[in-house]
């Protein structure tokens, strides 16, 4: 053994109850020379205040970051782990997804896999958005490793919106919203609203629009490269929704352009077993 590796766990409050799987890891971690790393808050909880960090240095310090959780615990790993280049081990507490590793029985010996170099890993691109208006400040750095989506209000009208790309006009849509995502975010959201599946490691972008009123609104899916701008142009003074994952919201109003183009960031998954991206789909998909 080399170095003594740092491992951070990051536990769905809601899924690992009473802190079991972390408090379980823990020990097997400290066990196999390594040193776990929790979130302050975590470690009170848990007893293991031996083990706490400050959220941002579980992310920056450690040798890779175990996401406890299902796909969603993961999309918020990803997002916080992303500037700091720390690859993840996805361990499920649920129905096994995309982008997990490994379900809860199996921990241990993924994470044997991991400290023995026995894995893969998979980058995925993220997306990076940018919402400005004309009279108000603008937000800049929004992450995403799934999806942004532009979404109307429950109570309000359709939307009706722009999209651009590279600057150029692509369309008019009158829709619910539209939905840009990466290939990791084609089986989520993208997918209910009729979307394209897209290959995990492709390098593309698709924007699909939820529930237009016109049938021939179909998805369009574009290169990594390009640069998707939408314009949204409510109806009188309504309000609508932008999120990144379905995780962070911002709730608007009036004209806002949307901005969002590959980051330079990207989330890296560790793969410690031998299903491919297909044999997950066709489970998905209830084959």
């Amino acid at each position: 053994m080399g170095m003594q590796k740092k491992v951070g766990i990051i536990p769905n409050v809601e899924k690992d109850i009473d802190f079991a799987v972390t408090k379980r890891l823990v020990a097997y971690l400290t066990a196999h020379g390594c040193e776990p790393q929790i979130v302050e808050q975590v470690a009170q909880e848990t007893g293991l205040s031996g083990y706490a960090h400050k959220e941002e240095e579980v992310y920056a310090q450690s040798d890779f970051v175990i996401s406890l959780g299902g796909d969603g615990t993961l999309l918020g790993v990803g997002r916080k782990s992303a500037p700091y280049g720390t690859p993840i081990l996805g361990i499920n507490l649920g129905h096994l997804g995309f982008l997990t590793a490994e379900e809860n029985a199996k921990a241990e010996s993924a994470i044997a896999k991991v400290l023995d170099g026995q894995f893969k890993m998979e980058k995925r691109m993220m997306l990076e958005t940018s919402i400005s208006a004309e009279k108000e400040e603008g937000i800049e750095g929004i992450l995403a490793l799934n999806d942004i989506c532009i979404n109307r209000g429950l109570l309000y009208k359709i939307l009706e919106f722009n999209v651009f790309i590279n600057h150029e006009y692509v369309d008019t849509f009158q829709a619910d919203g539209v939905i840009i995502c990466t290939p990791t975010g084609s089986t989520a959201y993208n997918l209910s609203a009729g979307g394209p599946i897209l290959k995990s490691d492709a390098q593309i972008i698709a924007i699909t629009p939820i529930s237009a009123h016109t049938l021939t609104s179909r998805s369009i899916v574009v290169s990594a490269e390009d640069t998707v701008m939408v314009e949204v142009n409510p109806r009188e003074d309504t309000a609508f929704t932008v999120s990144a994952d379905g995780q962070e919201a911002w709730t608007l109003t009036g004209k806002q352009v949307v901005e969002i183009k590959r980051a330079k960031e990207y989330v890296s998954i560790i793969r410690t077993n031998t299903q491919s991206f297909y044999d997950v789909l066709r489970r998905k998909l209830g084959r």
